[in-house]
């Protein structure tokens, strides 16, 4: 069990990494769908996860309306996370980050790029998105060990994920 603290920072952790992932999400998919047989269409994001400091919970909100679809109190991430937690997300939430940062340069550079530049930034990407979905697989197994629901948007970048490691490996 951990601390009402260390509760609150985990949510704040989780929410930026998803949120740094949906940042990238269509660039991921259309580069993993490459590797892939047409599948159904990835649906958009219906809600955000955001920390909610105010509400003492990590929320999931809608992203038109604001209404909340879930929420997790802190009270309840305490009684279902161990001390081991907030390293593990700690660690996700950066390489999130980082892999956020990367790709958006990669994907600039490409637009800009020519010739057999624009191989290799596409074989960069290539490479990001095989690391992005190995972190996200891992991410959205803990949003799910923290009691959050996953909608159609991230049960099927989940799958888009599994089914890219499984071919790219």
């Amino acid at each position: 069990m951990i601390d009402l603290p260390t509760a609150a920072l985990i949510a704040k952790m989780a929410a930026d990494a998803v949120t740094a992932f949906d940042k990238i999400f269509r660039g991921f998919v259309e580069v993993a769908k490459k590797e892939l047989p047409p599948q159904r269409r990835v649906p958009e994001p219906v809600f955000l996860y955001t920390n909610r400091p105010d509400r003492m919970a990590i929320v999931a909100e809608n992203l038109h309306t604001g209404a909340t679809f879930q929420a997790v109190t802190y009270e309840e991430l305490r009684q279902r996370l161990n001390d081991n937690d907030r390293g593990y997300i700690e660690t996700l939430s950066q390489a999130m980050e980082n892999y956020q940062r990367q790709w958006n340069s990669a994907y600039q550079q490409k637009s800009m790029a020519s010739g057999m530049d624009i191989g290799r930034l596409e074989a960069q990407l290539q490479y990001l998105a095989q690391q992005i979905a190995e972190a996200l697989l891992r991410l959205l197994e803990f949003v799910s060990k923290m009691g959050l629901r996953l909608d159609d948007h991230y049960m099927a970048a989940r799958q888009v994920a599994k089914d890219f490691l499984a071919k790219t490996q």
